[in-house]
């Protein structure tokens, strides 16, 4: 295998030859200074042509020779690299050329290590992007076959994302809209946007198809951004107005269609005035008392409302709430009892704010025990604190209503509108959680409700 560059082995072979015509000249001279002439001087002659012609060769075979090495050892190197040996480096010759030849591999195969390393470190930051982030994110090919899928992708769309790869889009994903839209942002070949409906995992996706090379065999890039939660604060404050709007529209109305009557003349009738007066009184009761609970709740969900925390004694609050209620239950027919063990630790908490979340369980549980009922306010300690129950046995909750029971307004039996105003449970669970604990309530539709939440104890 000839190693050798072409212009080198030419520059050899002219230095040879003009080494061996020198040597020639330089003989023949000699000899006709010395007097040699005829067959004498050609036979002279042709022995120095020889022997220098036998010198040269030796000299370009140890030219060759020396300047083969390096080029091989360059050869290797460069095979190496290839390999993936990128700290290998070729020592240095003594030759200007070869010596040239080194020094620009051994830049080259400095560059290269640089090169790899580089994108080797932006690769693996790109993989923890697409890892950690949380929208989702699929490249796809021109044959609608999933590249790339990340972890975002995976779960939003329920796939499993080592069997994604390689697959098409139609195979993991079942929403043809979202078929459609990888398709047609590939056919148009411009970026297109859509807001999907995740019937079957009950989620909403605003996704994007951008198209990812020019050409009719085009790849796509899908990026899907879950609004899941952003519809429901949109469905939350819609709501939120609507039940307002209603709960304040009702006693505004009945307070008009009774001043309109009073002004009419029923004013001068002195017992249906003061009956309308009482109603009106009554009316404008809930109207206050639901603008302070919706201040309150305001209050609390920004964080405004202060909470001073001090060791309390549970006993004492427990006792002092439900001998507020006692003429209330006696009224309806329904005993209360509280359990509270008089040598329970203390715990860290306000007490003001401790007796409303105890006032609006009591209250509450009251409200839905029918006569002959039984409620009653209890307390543990456990490993994370103070436990604290409200039990009753009364009518209980349908599971499907559950999830949904602190949330405002929210009442299960939507005929009531005069029981409470739909506030109070959702601020009981504020004020537990701005103590730093949680609160949870289990149910039986016909048997009862327990109302359990749980604060630390005072060190």
């Amino acid at each position: 295998m000839n190693i050798l560059p072409e212009s080198l082995r030419l520059r050899m072979v002219v230095s040879h030859m003009a080494a061996i015509s020198l040597t020639v000249a330089a003989v023949g001279v000699t000899l006709l200074v010395l007097g040699v002439s005829g067959t004498s001087l050609v036979v002279a002659v042709a022995a120095t042509a020889a022997v220098g012609a036998l010198g040269s060769v030796g000299a370009s075979f140890l030219m060759v020779r020396s300047i083969a090495g390096p080029v091989h050892n360059v050869a290797e190197g460069a095979r190496r690299l290839a390999r993936g040996d990128l700290d290998h480096r070729v020592r240095s010759s003594s030759m200007r050329e070869t010596r040239e030849l080194n020094d620009a591999f051994n830049e080259m195969a400095v560059t290269l290590r640089d090169l790899v390393h580089g994108l080797d470190s932006e690769r693996s930051l790109l993989a923890v992007v697409m890892e950690t982030m949380a929208d989702g994110v699929i490249v796809l090919d021109s044959d609608n076959r999933i590249r790339l899928i990340n972890r975002a992708a995976q779960w939003l769309l329920d796939a499993d994302i080592h069997s994604a790869r390689g697959s098409t889009l139609a195979e993991i994903v079942r929403d043809h809209e979202l078929l459609e839209l990888a398709s047609g942002s590939a056919a148009a070949g411009r970026i297109q946007r859509a807001e999907i409906e995740l019937l079957h995992q009950r989620r909403f996706l605003h996704a994007i198809a951008t198209p990812i090379s020019a050409g009719p065999s085009r790849g796509v890039l899908l990026t899907l951004q879950d609004v899941t939660r952003l519809r429901q604060v949109q469905n939350t404050r819609r709501e939120f107005v609507s039940n307002v709007s209603h709960e304040l529209r009702t006693p505004l109305a009945s307070v008009n269609a009774m001043v309109e009557t009073l002004d009419g003349g029923a004013i001068y009738d002195t017992e249906v005035a003061r009956d309308f007066l009482s109603r009106i009184h009554d009316d404008i009761g809930r109207m206050t008392t639901m603008v302070d609970e919706l201040l309150e709740l305001s209050s609390l969900e920004s964080g405004q409302m202060p909470i001073h925390l001090a060791p309390v004694e549970l006993s004492r609050v427990a006792n002092k709430v439900t001998e507020r209620f006692e003429t209330n239950a006696a009224s309806r027919g329904v005993k209360l009892l509280s359990l509270v063990p008089d040598d329970l630790p203390y715990l860290m908490a306000d007490a003001g704010k401790l007796d409303q979340i105890l006032t609006n369980l009591v209250e509450n549980a009251l409200k839905f025990t029918p006569q002959g009922g039984c409620v009653s306010l209890s307390a543990r300690t456990v490993e994370a604190g103070i436990e604290i129950q409200v039990a009753d046995t009364g009518v209980g909750v349908p599971r499907e209503h559950l999830p949904h029971i602190f949330e405002r307004f929210y009442k299960v039996d939507r005929s009531r509108r005069n029981v409470g105003t739909g506030l109070g449970l959702a601020i009981t669970r504020r004020l537990v959680q701005a103590h730093g604990g949680n609160i949870k309530v289990s149910s039986v539709e016909g048997e009862g409700s327990v109302f359990t939440f749980n604060l630390s104890r005072a060190s």
